[in-house]
C-alpha cells in the first residue's frame, strides 16, 4: 500500500513545481499607456491668414506682374503689380506699362496640399508713349477656377482657366475668350507663415 501514496506524492509534488514554473497572469502589471502621436501638420492650403508674395501671369495678355496675397480658411485674395518702361536705343518713343489686377477667390474644396476656388478678378493696363505718342487704357475681368498645389507648406504653385473679357481706348480691340494657363503661364507664391 505504500505504492500508492509514493504515486500521489509524486503527482502532487510534480504539480507543485508546474504551478511554481508558471507565471502569474493576476501579477501583471498593466500595458503601458499607447505611446501619443504627434498632432497632425497643418493643413498647408488651410492655414489661413497667411500673407504671401510671387508672380502671376493673368489669362488676359496684359495683366502679369509681381502679386501680393492674402489668405484666409475660406478664401484668399489677390494683387498684382506690373511695370515696364522701353527705351529704344536709337533715339525714338519709350513706352512704359503699367498693369495692376486684384482677384478674390472662394474656396470649394481643400486638401492637404491643394485647394480648388471660384472666383476671379479686374484689371487694368495703361500704357503712354512719350514724344506725343498715343496712350492706351485696357480693362479685363475674368471670372473663372483657380487651383493652388501647395509643394511646401509655405511654397504654391496656382493655375487658372476661365473666361478673359478685354476692353479699351483708343481702337483697341474688344475680345472675349475661354482659356487656362499654359505650361509656362503659371504663378507661384511663398507665403510666410
Amino acid at each position: 500500500m505504500k505504492k500508492p501514496l509514493l504515486v500521489s506524492s509524486s503527482l502532487l509534488a510534480g504539480l507543485l513545481v508546474c504551478l511554481a514554473a508558471a507565471p502569474a497572469s493576476a501579477q501583471d502589471s498593466t500595458p503601458p499607456p499607447p505611446a501619443s502621436s504627434p498632432p497632425p501638420a497643418a493643413s498647408s492650403s488651410m492655414g489661413g491668414g497667411a500673407i504671401g508674395i510671387g508672380a502671376v501671369e493673368w489669362l488676359s495678355p496684359f495683366v502679369t506682374g509681381g502679386e501680393f496675397v492674402y489668405d484666409m480658411p475660406v478664401f484668399h485674395i489677390e494683387a498684382a503689380l506690373g511695370i515696364n518702361h522701353d527705351s529704344p536705343g536709337g533715339g525714338g518713343p519709350s513706352t512704359t506699362a503699367f498693369d495692376i489686377g486684384v482677384a478674390g477667390w472662394y474656396h470649394l474644396a481643400r486638401g492637404a496640399s491643394a485647394d480648388f476656388s471660384i472666383g476671379g478678378g479686374a484689371g487694368l493696363a495703361y500704357t503712354s508713349t512719350s514724344m506725343g505718342g498715343p496712350s492706351q487704357t485696357l480693362f479685363a475681368l475674368e471670372p473663372g477656377i483657380e487651383a493652388r498645389a501647395f509643394l511646401s507648406q509655405n511654397f504654391a504653385l496656382t493655375f487658372r482657366m476661365g473666361f478673359a473679357i478685354t476692353f479699351g481706348d483708343n481702337n483697341a480691340d474688344t475680345t472675349f475668350s475661354l482659356g487656362g494657363q499654359g505650361s509656362g503661364q503659371f504663378g507661384f507664391v511663398y507665403f510666410f507663415r
